[in-house]
């Protein structure tokens, strides 16, 4: 039941076909919808991840939030999410590395 819910109610790649059709067979409030329920199990994602201390799917669900919130125009967020990320993964040495994953879950 869970899998036919998120299959027909989760934005998925049938919504770029849903988008293509002429003006007259969308249904936009119905498009809409489904955007919503996938930001909002992206949140629920990111929270459990954040309070179970699962610092992998943390960083995940954040490497998908960025392009989210510069689209609605928080820069500043995104830009310190990118940089943080970046810096944990390229530019730390691997002892503060470790230091910059318990960062993300504290």
């Amino acid at each position: 039941m869970a899998n036919e819910l998120a299959h027909n109610y989760v934005a998925n790649h049938m919504l770029q076909h849903m988008c293509q059709r002429s003006k007259k067979e969308q249904d936009l409030q119905f498009e809409n919808v489904l955007l919503m329920n996938k930001y909002f199990l992206l949140y629920e994602e990111l929270l459990y991840a954040m309070n179970h201390g699962d610092i992998g799917c943390t960083e995940t669900t954040t490497i998908t939030w960025i392009p989210i919130l510069k689209e609605t125009g928080k820069h500043k967020y995104a830009t310190h999410m990118s940089n943080f990320l970046l810096n944990v993964h390229f530019l730390y040495p691997p002892g503060l590395q470790y230091v910059g994953h318990k960062i993300v879950v504290d």
